[in-house]
Protein backbone atom coordinates (compact mmCIF):
# COMPACT_ATOMS: atom_id res chain seq x y z
CA UNK A 1 0.00 0.00 0.00
CA UNK A 2 1.89 3.34 -1.37
CA UNK A 3 1.25 6.40 0.80
CA UNK A 4 -1.04 8.41 -0.74
CA UNK A 5 -3.55 4.79 -0.71
CA UNK A 6 -3.03 4.63 2.91
CA UNK A 7 -3.74 8.30 3.82
CA UNK A 8 -6.84 8.16 1.89
CA UNK A 9 -7.93 4.89 3.76
CA UNK A 10 -7.06 6.69 6.87
CA UNK A 11 -9.07 10.06 6.66
CA UNK A 12 -12.41 7.24 5.74
CA UNK A 13 -12.04 4.69 7.89
CA UNK A 14 -10.77 6.50 11.07
CA UNK A 15 -13.58 8.52 11.42
CA UNK A 16 -16.19 5.94 10.86
CA UNK A 17 -13.97 3.90 13.72
CA UNK A 18 -14.15 6.52 15.92
CA UNK A 19 -17.67 7.03 15.15
CA UNK A 20 -18.62 3.36 15.53
CA UNK A 21 -16.81 3.35 19.29
CA UNK A 22 -18.52 6.06 20.54
CA UNK A 23 -22.29 4.52 19.40
CA UNK A 24 -20.86 1.14 21.21
CA UNK A 25 -19.63 3.37 24.27
CA UNK A 26 -22.51 5.54 24.52
CA UNK A 27 -24.91 2.51 24.20
CA UNK A 28 -23.39 1.10 27.47
CA UNK A 29 -23.37 4.18 29.18
CA UNK A 30 -26.91 4.68 28.27
CA UNK A 31 -28.12 1.57 28.85
CA UNK A 32 -26.76 1.85 32.23
CA UNK A 33 -28.00 5.21 32.96
CA UNK A 34 -31.86 3.38 32.20
CA UNK A 35 -31.07 0.53 34.80
CA UNK A 36 -30.25 3.08 37.40
CA UNK A 37 -26.46 3.44 37.34
CA UNK A 38 -25.58 7.79 36.25
CA UNK A 39 -22.11 7.33 36.87
CA UNK A 40 -21.02 6.62 33.13
CA UNK A 41 -23.68 9.63 32.24
CA UNK A 42 -22.50 11.92 34.80
CA UNK A 43 -18.98 11.25 33.30
CA UNK A 44 -20.27 12.42 30.40
CA UNK A 45 -20.32 9.26 28.48
CA UNK A 46 -23.33 9.11 26.82
CA UNK A 47 -22.07 11.43 23.88
CA UNK A 48 -21.71 10.40 20.72
CA UNK A 49 -18.48 13.05 20.61
CA UNK A 50 -15.29 10.48 20.48
CA UNK A 51 -13.00 12.74 22.91
CA UNK A 52 -14.29 11.02 26.31
CA UNK A 53 -13.97 7.72 25.26
CA UNK A 54 -10.76 7.80 23.58
CA UNK A 55 -7.94 5.43 24.61
CA UNK A 56 -4.63 6.47 23.42
CA UNK A 57 -3.13 2.83 22.41
CA UNK A 58 -6.68 1.16 21.53
CA UNK A 59 -8.58 4.00 19.63
CA UNK A 60 -5.48 5.96 17.88
CA UNK A 61 -2.20 4.36 17.26
CA UNK A 62 -3.12 0.77 17.42
CA UNK A 63 -5.98 1.16 14.43
CA UNK A 64 -3.24 3.76 12.86
CA UNK A 65 -0.90 1.07 12.66
CA UNK A 66 -3.42 -1.64 11.38
CA UNK A 67 -3.77 0.67 8.54
CA UNK A 68 -0.02 1.76 7.73
CA UNK A 69 1.04 -2.07 8.10
CA UNK A 70 -1.51 -3.00 5.49
CA UNK A 71 -3.98 -4.13 7.65
CA UNK A 72 -7.42 -3.62 8.87
CA UNK A 73 -9.40 -1.95 11.37
CA UNK A 74 -10.04 -5.17 13.43
CA UNK A 75 -8.73 -4.99 17.11
CA UNK A 76 -9.05 -1.52 18.83
CA UNK A 77 -11.14 -0.36 21.93
CA UNK A 78 -12.18 2.50 23.90
CA UNK A 79 -12.14 3.47 27.44
CA UNK A 80 -14.02 1.13 29.49
CA UNK A 81 -17.49 2.48 30.91
CA UNK A 82 -17.59 2.63 34.77
CA UNK A 83 -20.89 0.72 36.33
CA UNK A 84 -21.55 0.65 39.99
CA UNK A 85 -23.28 -2.34 40.74
CA UNK A 86 -24.34 -1.03 43.25
CA UNK A 87 -27.38 1.23 41.32
CA UNK A 88 -28.40 -1.69 39.66
CA UNK A 89 -32.24 -3.23 39.98
CA UNK A 90 -30.91 -6.91 39.26
CA UNK A 91 -27.13 -7.11 39.27
CA UNK A 92 -27.24 -10.10 36.89
CA UNK A 93 -29.39 -9.32 34.30
CA UNK A 94 -29.04 -5.42 33.93
CA UNK A 95 -24.58 -5.76 33.35
CA UNK A 96 -25.84 -8.68 30.16
CA UNK A 97 -28.37 -6.32 29.06
CA UNK A 98 -25.51 -3.20 29.59
CA UNK A 99 -22.92 -5.36 27.54
CA UNK A 100 -25.04 -6.28 24.70
CA UNK A 101 -26.32 -2.93 24.51
CA UNK A 102 -22.96 -2.35 22.80
CA UNK A 103 -22.45 -5.08 20.39
CA UNK A 104 -26.33 -4.65 19.27
CA UNK A 105 -25.35 -0.45 18.69
CA UNK A 106 -22.94 -1.84 16.27
CA UNK A 107 -25.22 -3.84 14.62
CA UNK A 108 -27.82 -1.63 14.23
CA UNK A 109 -25.15 1.13 12.94
CA UNK A 110 -24.35 -1.64 10.11
CA UNK A 111 -27.56 -1.90 9.01
CA UNK A 112 -28.16 1.96 8.91
CA UNK A 113 -25.02 2.19 6.83
CA UNK A 114 -26.11 -0.59 4.85
CA UNK A 115 -29.74 1.50 3.72
CA UNK A 116 -27.11 4.26 3.37
CA UNK A 117 -25.41 2.37 0.34
CA UNK A 118 -28.66 1.40 -1.27
CA UNK A 119 -29.53 5.55 -0.69
CA UNK A 120 -26.48 6.19 -3.00
CA UNK A 121 -27.73 3.91 -5.60
CA UNK A 122 -31.09 4.69 -5.91
CA UNK A 123 -29.67 8.20 -6.35
CA UNK A 124 -28.51 7.70 -9.37
CA UNK A 125 -24.84 9.31 -7.99
CA UNK A 126 -22.16 8.50 -10.25
CA UNK A 127 -19.95 5.54 -8.31
CA UNK A 128 -17.00 6.17 -10.96
CA UNK A 129 -13.74 5.64 -9.74
CA UNK A 130 -12.96 9.34 -7.14
CA UNK A 131 -17.09 10.46 -7.66
CA UNK A 132 -18.46 11.79 -4.43
CA UNK A 133 -21.25 8.57 -4.72
CA UNK A 134 -17.60 5.92 -4.83
CA UNK A 135 -16.33 7.71 -1.96
CA UNK A 136 -19.61 7.38 -0.07
CA UNK A 137 -19.78 4.28 -1.09
CA UNK A 138 -16.52 3.12 0.49
CA UNK A 139 -16.76 5.13 3.47
CA UNK A 140 -20.36 3.28 4.14
CA UNK A 141 -19.13 -0.28 3.12
CA UNK A 142 -15.34 0.19 5.19
CA UNK A 143 -17.88 1.61 8.06
CA UNK A 144 -20.48 -1.95 7.82
CA UNK A 145 -17.73 -4.10 7.84
CA UNK A 146 -16.13 -1.51 11.10
CA UNK A 147 -19.46 -2.60 12.98
CA UNK A 148 -19.85 -5.88 12.38
CA UNK A 149 -16.03 -6.78 13.80
CA UNK A 150 -16.98 -4.57 16.83
CA UNK A 151 -19.71 -6.35 16.94
CA UNK A 152 -18.56 -9.68 16.49
CA UNK A 153 -15.15 -9.10 18.41
CA UNK A 154 -17.03 -7.57 21.73
CA UNK A 155 -19.15 -10.91 22.26
CA UNK A 156 -16.00 -13.02 22.08
CA UNK A 157 -16.07 -14.91 25.65
CA UNK A 158 -12.56 -13.54 26.82
CA UNK A 159 -12.70 -10.94 29.83
CA UNK A 160 -13.10 -7.97 29.79
CA UNK A 161 -14.79 -7.82 26.72
CA UNK A 162 -18.90 -7.89 26.46
CA UNK A 163 -19.08 -11.67 25.50
CA UNK A 164 -17.23 -12.68 29.10
CA UNK A 165 -20.12 -10.54 30.71
CA UNK A 166 -22.93 -12.37 29.91
CA UNK A 167 -21.04 -15.61 30.65
CA UNK A 168 -19.78 -14.39 33.59
CA UNK A 169 -23.68 -13.86 35.04
CA UNK A 170 -24.35 -17.10 34.19
CA UNK A 171 -22.03 -18.64 36.14
CA UNK A 172 -22.21 -19.47 39.88
CA UNK A 173 -20.77 -16.69 41.72
CA UNK A 174 -17.33 -18.14 42.79
CA UNK A 175 -17.33 -19.01 39.26
CA UNK A 176 -17.61 -16.20 37.71
CA UNK A 177 -15.28 -14.08 39.96
CA UNK A 178 -12.48 -16.02 39.26
CA UNK A 179 -13.52 -15.83 35.13
CA UNK A 180 -13.69 -12.10 35.35
CA UNK A 181 -10.30 -12.17 37.57
CA UNK A 182 -8.51 -13.04 34.22
CA UNK A 183 -9.46 -9.85 32.53
CA UNK A 184 -6.02 -7.91 33.85
CA UNK A 185 -4.62 -10.53 30.82
CA UNK A 186 -7.20 -10.06 28.34
CA UNK A 187 -5.46 -8.16 25.49
CA UNK A 188 -2.82 -10.64 25.96
CA UNK A 189 -4.64 -13.86 25.75
CA UNK A 190 -6.85 -12.29 23.06
CA UNK A 191 -3.51 -11.51 20.14
CA UNK A 192 -2.17 -14.91 21.71
CA UNK A 193 -5.86 -16.88 20.38
CA UNK A 194 -6.07 -14.83 17.41
CA UNK A 195 -2.34 -14.62 15.52
CA UNK A 196 -1.53 -17.99 17.07
CA UNK A 197 -4.91 -20.31 17.01
CA UNK A 198 -7.84 -21.03 14.49
CA UNK A 199 -9.67 -18.02 16.20
CA UNK A 200 -8.57 -15.20 13.90
CA UNK A 201 -9.60 -17.23 10.99
CA UNK A 202 -13.19 -17.76 12.03
CA UNK A 203 -13.64 -14.15 13.43
CA UNK A 204 -12.29 -13.46 9.60
CA UNK A 205 -15.05 -15.97 8.18
CA UNK A 206 -17.57 -15.02 10.24
CA UNK A 207 -17.31 -10.91 9.74
CA UNK A 208 -16.75 -12.00 5.73
CA UNK A 209 -20.06 -14.29 5.87
CA UNK A 210 -22.70 -11.77 7.51
CA UNK A 211 -20.82 -8.99 5.24
CA UNK A 212 -21.45 -10.77 2.10
CA UNK A 213 -25.07 -11.68 3.57
CA UNK A 214 -25.55 -7.58 3.95
CA UNK A 215 -24.31 -7.37 0.12
CA UNK A 216 -26.49 -10.17 -1.25
CA UNK A 217 -29.92 -8.92 0.66
CA UNK A 218 -28.40 -4.83 -0.82
CA UNK A 219 -28.23 -6.46 -4.35
CA UNK A 220 -31.75 -7.82 -4.17
CA UNK A 221 -33.33 -4.28 -3.07
CA UNK A 222 -31.40 -2.81 -5.74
Amino acid sequence: MDWQSTLQTLLITLPMFLLSLSVHEAAHAKMADVLGDPTARDLGRVTLNPVPHIDLIGTIILPIMSIVSGGFLFIGWAKPVPVDWRNLYNIRRDDTLIALAGPASNVALSFILLLAMAAVALAGMDTQQGSVGEVLIRFFRYGMLINLSLAVFNMLPVPPLDGSHVVANALPDDLSEKYRSIGIYGIFILLILINFTPLGKLLSMTIGGVYHAYMRLLSLVL
